[in-house]
């Protein structure tokens, strides 16, 4: 390989580096143009652990209830998902019981 294809080379991968570049820096400006303190994210964040993932988390449980008794589940492993929904939700509940919104 001669220098001027080594240096085309070159060239074209510092070329998308410094698009890959511009292109993390303008979304990164684009995503923080809304949010002026990190407060919200941080209601985000309380608002999943104290609602949304214990939600998610029953009607889980009502599925693999459901899944059992059609006998589409068997009931070891209903079992095992039924208690892993339930320490999951409850350990998301307690942790946003900590108030991580302002």
């Amino acid at each position: 390989m001669s220098k001027s294809e080594m240096a085309v080379g070159k060239g074209k991968s510092l070329a998308a580096v410094m698009v890959a570049g511009v292109f993390m820096m303008l979304s990164n400006v684009a995503m923080a143009a809304g949010v002026d303190t990190g407060s919200s994210s941080m209601n985000s964040i309380n608002t999943w652990l104290m609602t949304w993932i214990p939600l998610l988390a029953t009607i889980l449980i009502i599925v693999s209830a459901i899944a059992w008794i059609a006998h589409m589940l068997r009931a070891d492993f209903a079992i095992r998902i039924v208690v892993g929904l339930i320490v999951v939700g409850s350990s998301s509940y307690i942790a946003g019981l900590f108030g991580l919104g302002t």
